[in-house]
């Protein structure tokens, strides 16, 4: 009989991938949403009159789509995404610059591979290459997050 214990890399994979299947679910259902809402803002604030006149209705639902996308659960989930794809080659280069390191060290018993202090090391490594996907995320999404929706409109103009 087969236990949880035998695959236990494979169910955290696939509870990651799950998880990522859920942000990126979630911004799908956004984008759909703030579409209809930006078409309905704009049928009323066209009847009211509250629209720049150089401005179409395309243009003014792209920015209104760009400004108020639900892009954080997109880059959410490309950030669970990414460290799903790069924890394995991540882990296989710390593995390999580990061992280099014992070889170069003399074989010293302590550091061994698969002993105490390497699965330490391995730990924290884990960690940090968790740590640097997701602040290159975080920067990411930050350096192309729109400023105002101004801007994002006087950016559909002619």
């Amino acid at each position: 009989m087969l236990n949880f214990e035998t695959y236990s890399l494979l169910w955290f994979f696939g509870f990651i991938a799950l998880l990522a299947a859920i942000y990126f679910m979630r911004a799908f259902l956004g984008y759909r949403q703030v579409t209809q809402d930006a078409e309905a803002d704009y049928d009323y604030k066209f009847k009211e009159g509250m629209t720049d006149k150089r401005l179409s209705r395309d243009g003014y639902i792209r920015a209104y789509k760009r400004f108020y996308a639900p892009r954080n659960y997109a880059y959410i989930g490309g950030g669970i995404l990414a460290i799903l794809i790069l924890t394995p080659a991540g882990l296989a280069l710390l593995n390999g610059i580990t061992t280099e390191l014992w070889i170069y060290a003399g074989r010293p018993i302590i550091y061994a591979p698969r002993g105490f202090v390497w699965q330490f090391i391995m730990f924290f490594g884990v960690l940090v290459i968790w740590g640097l996907i997701a602040y290159m995320a975080a920067r990411l999404y930050y350096s192309r997050a729109p400023k105002t929706l101004r801007d994002e409109m006087m950016r559909e103009m002619p």
